[in-house]
């Protein structure tokens, strides 16, 4: 039996579109998307560098999680847009480092393989301790 269409879907099928195209990574995206929580607007954004490291945090490093961010850029070009991007996010929240850093390349607004990625932020007691751990990264 063939389904027939009924206009009582459109709704439905609207609100998920709606709701797809909102997201960092959706593929209708028309600017650049990051989505975390919201920043804290009573105080200013840090000036600091951040350390972005595809790496977890090493045991005995401690840090408080401050948020996930998702980054989703529209044109072609290096992940290193996402990683500026990740850590000019963090630095509003006051982050000091962003970990477990994913990065990828799908279809945008106006790409075939924009640069993506995803991170944690965490704001990091003792950053020269981390340093010393051996960890792997950048600043930016």
């Amino acid at each position: 039996m063939k389904e027939q269409f009924r206009p009582s879907m459109i709704p439905l099928v609207t609100a998920l579109f709606f709701l797809t195209a909102c997201s960092a990574h959706s593929p209708f995206i028309l600017n650049e998307t990051i989505d975390s929580a919201a920043p804290d607007t009573t105080a200013p954004a840090s000036t600091d560098k951040v350390f972005i490291t595809k790496q977890p945090l090493p045991p005995g490093v401690a840090f408080e999680t401050v948020s996930t961010i998702d980054v989703g850029t529209l044109f072609y070009g290096s992940v290193d847009r996402v990683f500026v991007l990740m850590a000019n996010r963090a630095r509003e929240l006051h982050a000091n480092a962003v970990v477990e850093v994913k990065t990828w390349r799908q279809p945008s607004g106006y790409s075939y393989a924009a640069p993506d990625g995803s991170g944690i932020a965490v704001r990091v007691a003792d950053i020269k301790a981390m340093e010393s751990s051996g960890i792997q990264g950048s600043w930016y």
